[in-house]
Protein backbone atom coordinates (compact mmCIF):
# COMPACT_ATOMS: atom_id res chain seq x y z
CA UNK A 1 0.00 0.00 0.00
CA UNK A 2 1.57 3.48 -0.79
CA UNK A 3 2.72 6.00 1.44
CA UNK A 4 -0.49 8.34 0.12
CA UNK A 5 -3.20 6.11 1.18
CA UNK A 6 -1.70 5.16 4.35
CA UNK A 7 -1.71 8.51 5.02
CA UNK A 8 -5.35 8.78 4.44
CA UNK A 9 -6.05 6.48 7.33
CA UNK A 10 -3.94 8.40 10.01
CA UNK A 11 -5.62 10.99 9.20
CA UNK A 12 -9.15 9.17 9.61
CA UNK A 13 -7.89 8.51 13.34
CA UNK A 14 -6.61 12.37 13.88
CA UNK A 15 -9.43 13.79 15.88
CA UNK A 16 -9.39 11.32 18.04
CA UNK A 17 -5.82 11.46 18.85
CA UNK A 18 -4.96 13.76 21.65
CA UNK A 19 -2.07 16.43 20.93
CA UNK A 20 -2.60 15.07 16.94
CA UNK A 21 -0.05 17.27 14.63
CA UNK A 22 1.90 16.35 11.27
CA UNK A 23 5.66 16.85 12.26
CA UNK A 24 7.16 16.87 9.13
CA UNK A 25 6.15 14.74 5.46
CA UNK A 26 5.15 11.24 6.91
CA UNK A 27 5.87 11.86 10.25
CA UNK A 28 2.83 12.59 12.47
CA UNK A 29 2.84 12.97 16.92
CA UNK A 30 0.32 12.39 19.59
CA UNK A 31 -1.05 11.42 22.87
CA UNK A 32 -0.40 7.32 22.89
CA UNK A 33 -3.69 6.14 23.06
CA UNK A 34 -2.21 2.60 24.32
CA UNK A 35 -0.77 3.96 27.40
CA UNK A 36 -2.81 7.02 27.73
CA UNK A 37 1.49 8.84 27.78
CA UNK A 38 1.00 10.78 30.84
CA UNK A 39 -1.85 11.53 33.46
CA UNK A 40 0.37 14.48 35.03
CA UNK A 41 0.58 16.02 32.16
CA UNK A 42 -2.16 15.80 29.43
CA UNK A 43 0.08 17.68 26.83
CA UNK A 44 2.58 14.82 26.67
CA UNK A 45 2.70 13.38 23.25
CA UNK A 46 4.94 10.36 22.53
CA UNK A 47 3.35 8.51 20.27
CA UNK A 48 4.48 8.54 16.80
CA UNK A 49 3.56 7.37 13.34
CA UNK A 50 6.19 7.31 10.39
CA UNK A 51 7.39 6.12 7.54
CA UNK A 52 9.72 3.21 6.75
CA UNK A 53 10.40 2.30 3.27
CA UNK A 54 6.65 2.31 2.00
CA UNK A 55 4.96 1.84 4.32
CA UNK A 56 4.23 3.80 8.15
CA UNK A 57 4.88 2.22 11.54
CA UNK A 58 3.77 3.44 15.17
CA UNK A 59 5.84 3.74 17.98
CA UNK A 60 5.79 5.39 21.53
CA UNK A 61 8.59 6.47 23.06
CA UNK A 62 6.73 6.08 26.69
CA UNK A 63 5.51 2.65 26.67
CA UNK A 64 7.52 1.24 23.97
CA UNK A 65 4.76 -0.14 21.78
CA UNK A 66 5.71 -0.89 18.25
CA UNK A 67 3.46 -1.69 15.39
CA UNK A 68 2.15 -1.30 11.82
CA UNK A 69 0.20 0.95 11.07
CA UNK A 70 -2.89 -1.55 10.56
CA UNK A 71 -2.23 -3.44 13.97
CA UNK A 72 -2.15 0.11 15.26
CA UNK A 73 -5.61 0.94 13.77
CA UNK A 74 -7.10 -2.70 14.94
CA UNK A 75 -6.65 -1.16 18.65
CA UNK A 76 -9.13 0.93 18.42
CA UNK A 77 -11.38 0.63 15.35
CA UNK A 78 -12.41 -1.86 13.85
CA UNK A 79 -14.66 -0.20 10.85
CA UNK A 80 -11.79 1.67 9.48
CA UNK A 81 -9.29 -1.42 10.41
CA UNK A 82 -12.20 -3.52 7.55
CA UNK A 83 -11.61 -0.53 5.59
CA UNK A 84 -7.86 -0.61 5.71
CA UNK A 85 -7.72 -4.58 5.27
CA UNK A 86 -10.04 -3.71 2.05
CA UNK A 87 -8.00 -1.50 0.32
CA UNK A 88 -4.94 -3.46 1.11
CA UNK A 89 -6.83 -6.59 -0.56
CA UNK A 90 -7.59 -4.36 -3.73
CA UNK A 91 -4.03 -3.48 -3.94
CA UNK A 92 -2.85 -7.16 -3.74
CA UNK A 93 -0.87 -6.63 -0.69
CA UNK A 94 -3.03 -9.32 1.40
CA UNK A 95 -2.45 -12.70 1.81
CA UNK A 96 -6.11 -13.40 0.49
CA UNK A 97 -4.88 -11.42 -2.73
CA UNK A 98 -5.65 -14.03 -5.97
CA UNK A 99 -2.52 -12.85 -7.51
CA UNK A 100 -0.34 -15.87 -8.10
CA UNK A 101 2.29 -15.95 -5.63
CA UNK A 102 6.09 -16.25 -6.85
CA UNK A 103 7.87 -19.44 -6.11
CA UNK A 104 11.54 -19.07 -4.17
CA UNK A 105 13.48 -22.53 -4.41
CA UNK A 106 16.38 -23.71 -3.19
CA UNK A 107 15.95 -21.98 -0.11
CA UNK A 108 16.81 -23.01 2.64
CA UNK A 109 14.00 -23.39 6.02
CA UNK A 110 15.47 -20.97 8.67
CA UNK A 111 16.81 -22.59 11.69
CA UNK A 112 15.18 -21.01 15.22
CA UNK A 113 17.30 -20.71 18.53
CA UNK A 114 17.22 -18.80 21.05
CA UNK A 115 16.01 -15.09 20.43
CA UNK A 116 19.03 -12.77 19.28
CA UNK A 117 20.11 -9.24 20.57
CA UNK A 118 18.42 -6.83 18.66
CA UNK A 119 19.75 -5.43 15.07
CA UNK A 120 19.37 -2.00 14.05
CA UNK A 121 19.14 -0.40 10.72
CA UNK A 122 22.21 1.40 9.41
CA UNK A 123 24.83 -0.32 12.11
CA UNK A 124 26.20 -3.23 13.15
CA UNK A 125 27.36 -4.97 16.30
CA UNK A 126 31.53 -4.88 16.45
CA UNK A 127 31.24 -8.67 16.77
CA UNK A 128 30.30 -8.98 13.84
CA UNK A 129 32.92 -7.08 11.81
CA UNK A 130 35.86 -8.37 10.19
CA UNK A 131 38.65 -7.90 12.68
CA UNK A 132 40.27 -5.50 9.97
CA UNK A 133 37.49 -2.77 9.83
CA UNK A 134 38.65 0.94 11.12
CA UNK A 135 35.61 0.90 13.87
CA UNK A 136 36.90 -2.38 15.37
CA UNK A 137 40.62 -1.74 14.79
CA UNK A 138 39.83 1.56 16.84
CA UNK A 139 38.08 -0.35 19.72
CA UNK A 140 41.26 -2.63 19.91
CA UNK A 141 43.82 -0.05 19.71
CA UNK A 142 41.49 1.57 22.87
CA UNK A 143 41.84 -1.92 24.49
CA UNK A 144 38.17 -2.31 24.94
CA UNK A 145 37.93 -5.95 26.44
CA UNK A 146 36.58 -7.97 23.37
CA UNK A 147 33.81 -9.45 25.71
CA UNK A 148 31.86 -5.98 24.64
CA UNK A 149 32.27 -5.88 21.18
CA UNK A 150 28.70 -7.66 21.57
CA UNK A 151 27.47 -4.21 23.53
CA UNK A 152 28.69 -1.86 20.93
CA UNK A 153 27.44 -1.01 17.45
CA UNK A 154 29.47 0.58 14.36
CA UNK A 155 27.40 3.09 11.91
CA UNK A 156 28.79 4.33 8.55
CA UNK A 157 26.16 7.31 8.94
CA UNK A 158 24.80 8.02 12.34
CA UNK A 159 22.56 10.89 10.69
CA UNK A 160 20.26 7.96 8.83
CA UNK A 161 20.65 5.57 11.81
CA UNK A 162 19.05 8.16 14.32
CA UNK A 163 16.47 8.95 11.84
CA UNK A 164 15.48 5.29 11.58
CA UNK A 165 15.46 4.91 15.20
CA UNK A 166 13.87 8.43 16.25
CA UNK A 167 11.96 9.65 13.63
CA UNK A 168 10.91 12.48 15.38
CA UNK A 169 14.22 13.41 16.46
CA UNK A 170 15.17 17.27 15.29
CA UNK A 171 18.57 17.37 15.68
CA UNK A 172 20.82 18.63 13.43
CA UNK A 173 22.85 15.27 12.13
CA UNK A 174 25.46 14.69 10.03
CA UNK A 175 26.00 11.32 8.14
CA UNK A 176 29.24 10.60 9.78
CA UNK A 177 30.98 7.43 11.09
CA UNK A 178 30.67 6.53 14.68
CA UNK A 179 31.27 4.05 17.00
CA UNK A 180 27.50 3.71 18.65
CA UNK A 181 27.16 2.99 22.43
CA UNK A 182 23.75 1.80 23.31
CA UNK A 183 21.93 2.62 26.62
CA UNK A 184 19.98 0.02 28.24
CA UNK A 185 17.92 -0.02 31.48
CA UNK A 186 17.82 -2.64 33.83
CA UNK A 187 15.14 -4.87 32.00
CA UNK A 188 17.41 -4.30 29.21
CA UNK A 189 15.30 -1.68 26.91
CA UNK A 190 17.29 0.51 25.04
CA UNK A 191 16.60 4.44 26.24
CA UNK A 192 19.52 6.17 24.66
CA UNK A 193 22.37 5.72 22.19
CA UNK A 194 25.75 7.69 21.99
CA UNK A 195 27.88 8.02 19.24
CA UNK A 196 31.18 8.68 18.68
CA UNK A 197 33.21 10.73 16.64
CA UNK A 198 35.72 7.95 14.51
CA UNK A 199 37.05 11.13 13.03
CA UNK A 200 39.44 13.99 14.16
CA UNK A 201 37.42 17.25 13.60
CA UNK A 202 37.18 20.25 15.16
CA UNK A 203 33.61 20.72 13.23
CA UNK A 204 32.34 17.61 14.71
CA UNK A 205 31.12 16.65 18.10
CA UNK A 206 32.89 13.72 19.47
CA UNK A 207 30.11 12.41 21.53
CA UNK A 208 26.36 13.08 19.98
CA UNK A 209 24.53 11.26 22.63
CA UNK A 210 20.21 11.17 21.84
CA UNK A 211 17.18 9.87 23.96
CA UNK A 212 15.20 7.03 22.47
CA UNK A 213 12.45 7.57 25.07
CA UNK A 214 11.31 10.61 26.77
CA UNK A 215 12.54 9.69 30.18
CA UNK A 216 13.05 12.36 32.48
CA UNK A 217 16.32 10.70 34.61
CA UNK A 218 19.58 11.40 34.02
CA UNK A 219 21.22 9.14 31.35
CA UNK A 220 23.01 6.25 33.05
CA UNK A 221 25.00 3.67 31.06
CA UNK A 222 25.75 0.30 32.22
CA UNK A 223 22.37 -0.08 34.06
CA UNK A 224 21.86 -3.46 32.48
CA UNK A 225 25.36 -4.84 34.21
CA UNK A 226 25.32 -3.66 37.58
CA UNK A 227 24.62 -5.74 40.35
CA UNK A 228 22.76 -3.15 42.98
CA UNK A 229 23.76 -5.68 46.15
CA UNK A 230 27.84 -5.16 45.03
CA UNK A 231 29.46 -1.47 45.47
CA UNK A 232 28.78 0.38 42.31
CA UNK A 233 31.68 2.18 40.54
CA UNK A 234 30.56 5.65 38.71
CA UNK A 235 32.63 6.97 36.07
CA UNK A 236 32.20 10.12 33.41
CA UNK A 237 32.87 7.65 30.37
CA UNK A 238 31.08 5.23 29.39
CA UNK A 239 34.13 3.74 27.57
CA UNK A 240 35.98 3.90 31.23
CA UNK A 241 33.18 2.01 32.63
CA UNK A 242 33.84 -1.03 30.58
CA UNK A 243 37.32 -1.91 32.56
CA UNK A 244 35.96 -2.18 35.68
CA UNK A 245 33.36 -4.50 37.32
CA UNK A 246 30.24 -3.44 38.37
CA UNK A 247 30.69 0.09 36.88
CA UNK A 248 28.26 2.79 35.38
CA UNK A 249 29.08 6.25 33.62
CA UNK A 250 26.97 9.20 33.64
CA UNK A 251 28.47 10.73 30.34
CA UNK A 252 29.43 14.01 32.50
CA UNK A 253 31.45 15.33 35.37
CA UNK A 254 27.96 15.38 37.78
CA UNK A 255 28.06 12.05 39.44
CA UNK A 256 26.64 13.25 42.20
CA UNK A 257 23.26 13.04 40.90
CA UNK A 258 23.92 10.04 39.68
CA UNK A 259 24.60 8.53 43.20
CA UNK A 260 21.50 10.11 44.75
CA UNK A 261 19.14 8.52 42.04
CA UNK A 262 20.42 5.68 43.19
CA UNK A 263 18.26 4.89 46.30
CA UNK A 264 18.50 1.71 46.14
CA UNK A 265 22.81 1.39 46.78
CA UNK A 266 23.70 2.30 50.54
CA UNK A 267 25.98 5.49 50.65
CA UNK A 268 29.06 3.93 50.98
CA UNK A 269 28.71 1.42 48.59
CA UNK A 270 28.38 4.04 45.97
CA UNK A 271 32.10 5.47 44.68
CA UNK A 272 32.59 7.94 42.86
CA UNK A 273 35.50 8.33 40.56
CA UNK A 274 36.02 11.59 38.44
CA UNK A 275 38.77 12.20 35.78
CA UNK A 276 41.89 12.68 37.05
CA UNK A 277 41.74 16.63 36.16
CA UNK A 278 43.36 18.79 39.00
CA UNK A 279 43.29 22.34 36.64
CA UNK A 280 39.54 21.45 35.92
CA UNK A 281 38.13 24.24 38.22
CA UNK A 282 34.62 22.79 37.76
CA UNK A 283 35.31 19.21 38.62
CA UNK A 284 36.98 20.34 41.65
CA UNK A 285 34.14 22.43 42.23
CA UNK A 286 31.80 18.80 42.21
CA UNK A 287 34.12 16.87 43.91
CA UNK A 288 33.86 19.34 46.90
CA UNK A 289 30.34 19.48 46.67
CA UNK A 290 30.25 15.38 46.42
CA UNK A 291 32.27 15.28 49.85
CA UNK A 292 29.93 17.60 51.56
CA UNK A 293 26.78 15.44 50.28
CA UNK A 294 28.89 12.46 52.32
CA UNK A 295 29.53 10.28 49.37
CA UNK A 296 32.54 8.23 48.58
CA UNK A 297 35.06 9.60 45.78
CA UNK A 298 38.38 8.60 44.04
CA UNK A 299 41.33 11.02 44.53
CA UNK A 300 43.75 10.15 42.23
CA UNK A 301 47.76 10.12 43.61
CA UNK A 302 50.09 12.09 41.70
CA UNK A 303 51.73 9.12 40.58
CA UNK A 304 48.85 9.19 38.07
CA UNK A 305 49.53 11.09 35.06
CA UNK A 306 46.88 10.00 32.66
CA UNK A 307 43.37 11.72 32.48
CA UNK A 308 41.40 8.94 32.91
CA UNK A 309 40.79 4.88 33.09
CA UNK A 310 40.95 4.26 29.65
CA UNK A 311 43.89 6.25 29.04
CA UNK A 312 45.38 4.65 32.05
CA UNK A 313 44.83 1.30 30.70
CA UNK A 314 46.90 2.44 27.31
CA UNK A 315 49.79 3.63 29.97
CA UNK A 316 50.44 -0.13 30.96
CA UNK A 317 48.03 -0.40 33.88
CA UNK A 318 46.19 -3.66 33.89
CA UNK A 319 42.68 -3.49 35.31
CA UNK A 320 43.78 -4.99 38.64
CA UNK A 321 46.19 -2.52 39.41
CA UNK A 322 43.38 0.48 38.55
CA UNK A 323 41.26 -1.40 41.15
CA UNK A 324 43.60 -1.60 43.59
CA UNK A 325 44.53 2.02 42.85
CA UNK A 326 41.36 2.78 43.38
CA UNK A 327 40.69 1.24 46.52
CA UNK A 328 43.82 2.14 48.17
CA UNK A 329 42.86 5.62 46.92
CA UNK A 330 38.80 6.54 48.22
CA UNK A 331 37.94 9.08 50.77
CA UNK A 332 35.13 10.60 52.52
CA UNK A 333 34.19 13.14 54.69
CA UNK A 334 37.43 15.08 56.19
CA UNK A 335 40.05 12.81 55.08
CA UNK A 336 38.64 13.34 51.79
CA UNK A 337 38.77 17.34 51.86
CA UNK A 338 42.33 17.01 53.22
CA UNK A 339 43.44 14.87 49.75
CA UNK A 340 41.37 17.22 47.37
CA UNK A 341 43.18 19.98 48.66
CA UNK A 342 46.80 18.52 48.07
CA UNK A 343 45.07 16.49 44.72
CA UNK A 344 44.49 20.14 43.16
CA UNK A 345 48.24 21.62 43.59
CA UNK A 346 49.41 18.66 41.68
Amino acid sequence: MSLSVESKYIRLLSHRLRNFKQKKDYVWNFSCPICGDSKKNLLKARGYVYSKGNNLFYRCHNCGSSLSLGNFIKQFDSEIYKAFLLERYKSGESGFSNFKKPKFENIKAPKFGKVKRQNFEHAEWLSDLPDNHFCKVYATKRNIPNKYFSKLLFTPDYKSFIQTLVPSNDMKLIPDARLVIPFYNQNEELFAVSGRSLETNDKVLRYVTIKVNDIENKLVYGLDRVDFDDVVYIVEGPLDSLFLDNCIASGDANLSMIAKDLTNVDKEDKVLIFDNEPRNAEVCKLMHNAIRGGHHLVIWPKSIKEKDINEMILAGYSQREIKSIISKNTFCCIRAFNQLVFWKKI
